[in-house]
């Protein structure tokens, strides 16, 4: 029985690694390319930290930043995760051109504003 077990954690192991690096690979040989997009929702998740017995701080939760994409040809929304700093300048409802490769985010590009100065 314990020889079973060992072999069907080998086995899982094996194959949550192996998709890991299909999708990894998949992505990389995707082309560029550029859609019309809309912002339409932006959201942080924060995971805490692991501590050891012996430590008596908790540790400061992990944010992770990830911004919402909807295609202004319709089609289903997106949602990347996103560096903090670039998460801070995005704006709801703005529109602009997103730039993925797969499924990875590579950069957005909002529509220039032309502000009238008379």
């Amino acid at each position: 029985m314990d020889t079973f077990v060992l072999w069907a954690i080998i086995i899982i192991a094996f194959v949550v690694i192996g998709r890991q690096l299909y999708r990894r690979f998949y992505d990389h040989i995707q082309p560029q390319h550029s859609l019309k997009v809309v912002i339409t929702g932006k959201q942080t998740r924060e995971f805490m930290g692991r501590t050891r017995k012996e430590d008596t701080e908790v540790p400061p939760a992990r944010v992770n930043y990830y911004v919402s994409f909807r295609p202004e040809s319709g089609g289903r929304e997106r949602e990347f995760q996103v560096s903090k700093h670039l998460y801070e300048q995005l704006v709801p409802n703005t529109a602009g051109t997103l730039v993925i490769k797969g499924r990875r985010f590579i950069a957005f590009e909002p529509d220039e504003v032309i502000l009238d100065n008379d």
